[in-house]
């Protein structure tokens, strides 16, 4: 017995003695780099971020950060970090999981679909079953009825919309998202319900106007869906025209273009006064106005989207399906400056802008499209580093967690290496040396070998 106790005593000894002389096993420090992270901090020269167990250990310059004995050394001199990219606005499927990952994309905020499929891809996820990006969802849309699509939660009376909102907590949703036909007389139990509960309200807006549904306690505006109503104070006739989705769509998008600045002012400042956020999607409200512009098509990077997909994506029957004439596409690209106008006054009045893109709709693909988004917040008016933030800390926000966005101590290690200054130049948020994702790195290739 005295023996056995002494053989374990001695190994004890042992092991702690050899953690002593190798403190950095199992630990991977990333040495050399310029850091962008997500704080709003100025960049760090040569930083060190040593990871373990797939969170942030320490971060900082190489006089305040010191690499473990006997952790891994990889060497990013030249390069840049950001936080993985968060799309704040997606429609997730199965096969878009790789393309994110591919593109930098490390979270996004799923904004409605088929509740269980959502819950299923979350779920798999978050447990390791899959290699895919963290998953925030919002269950399946509420709407009024008749429901414009399949899959919604669909809502006659005050009840139902409380307990639509009811719904949502047993999935743990994210958020809820809200839809077009939601009307005032809905919308006020619903918030009542959501507020009690502490469920954020996401809306896409038909019915009810922006500064009116901000009012009542929406927190996000997606799409910037409402506010055109707003500016041009004709709630009736937008609630009117959203009796059929594309009707109300098309109306918003070729409104946007009769609104002067003045008006567009008026209601960024009402709107950052009551603490709304927005998710332009310009790059959506852009493949909108470019559906029949064959050389718009032709330099989307679309080379993550099976052929199968873009088949089914069968734009020549969208047009039809939407009622879209000719001359509404000339409204829609006149439209296109009042849109990026009105993101500049928001965000010029200290409002949140988030950066998501409404894939994997349409011409939309998935990972590829956020970084044409950043390239439109920029040429809307925000700086590099604020475009950073809209798809970084901003989104975070949204979420209302810190353990994704930026990069920090205790935080997720879940971070894109570039190749290219996106400060000096937002479209190097392309040049992808390396992804690190859950503290795994990865090559964008590896992900690619699997497409078809």
């Amino acid at each position: 017995m005295t023996t056995r106790r002494l053989t374990s005593a001695g190994a004890v000894v042992l092991l702690a003695a050899t953690v002593a002389c190798n403190p950095g096993a199992g630990k991977v420090a990333y040495v050399g780099a310029e850091l962008f992270d997500g704080t709003g901090a100025p960049l760090i020269l040569d930083a060190v971020i040593v990871v373990s167990n797939g969170h942030i250990e320490a971060i900082g310059p190489p006089d305040v950060v010191s690499v473990p004995r006997g952790a891994r050394e990889v060497r990013v001199d030249g390069r840049w970090i950001i936080p993985g990219l968060i799309d704040a606005h997606v429609h997730i499927e199965p096969w878009t999981f790789d393309r994110f990952l591919a593109y930098g994309v490390t979270s996004v905020r799923d904004m409605g679909g088929a509740q269980s499929a959502a819950v299923a891809m979350r779920d798999e996820s978050s447990l390791g079953g899959t290699l895919a990006p963290r998953m925030y969802i919002s269950g399946a849309w509420i709407d009024g009825a008749p429901a414009q699509w399949e899959n919604a939660t669909e809502v006659r009376t005050p009840t139902e919309a409380r307990q639509a909102i009811d719904q949502l907590l047993l999935i743990d949703a994210a958020q809820a998202k809200i839809y077009t036909k939601i009307t005032r007389r809905l919308l006020r139990p619903l918030m009542d319900e959501a507020q009690t509960l502490n469920l954020p309200v996401a809306a896409h807006l038909g019915k009810v106007d922006a500064v009116s549904a901000v009012n009542l306690g929406v927190c996000c505006l997606e799409h910037m869906s409402g506010v055109v109503a707003s500016a041009s104070q004709e709630e009736a006739r937008f609630a009117e025209a959203h009796d059929r989705f594309f009707t109300g769509w098309n109306l918003e998008e070729r409104s946007w273009g009769r609104l002067d600045s003045a008006s567009l002012h008026r209601t960024a400042r009402a709107l950052v006064e009551a603490d709304a956020r927005i998710i332009p999607t310009l790059v959506l409200h852009q493949a909108w106005s470019r559906l029949t512009d064959r050389a718009y098509i032709d330099q989307l990077d679309l080379s993550g989207v099976p052929d199968s997909i873009q088949q089914a994506w069968n734009i020549r029957d969208l047009i039809r399906r939407a009622g879209i004439r000719s001359e509404d596409f000339s409204a829609f690209r006149r439209s296109r400056g009042a849109q990026d106008r009105f993101v500049r006054l928001f965000h010029r009045e200290g409002g949140l802008v988030a950066a998501g893109t409404d894939a994997s709709n349409q011409l939309l693909a998935p990972g590829a499209s956020l970084h044409d988004e950043l390239v439109m917040l920029v040429d809307a008016g925000l700086s590099p580093r604020d475009a950073l933030l809209a798809a970084t800390a901003n989104v975070a926000r949204l979420l209302e967690t810190d353990s994704i966005g930026t990069l920090r101590p205790g935080a997720v290690a879940d971070f894109v290496i570039l190749n290219g200054n996106p400060l000096e130049d937002i479209a190097n948020t392309r040049e992808i040396f390396m992804v690190v994702f859950k503290g795994t790195s990865y090559r964008p290739e590896e992900f690619r070998e699997g497409w078809q």
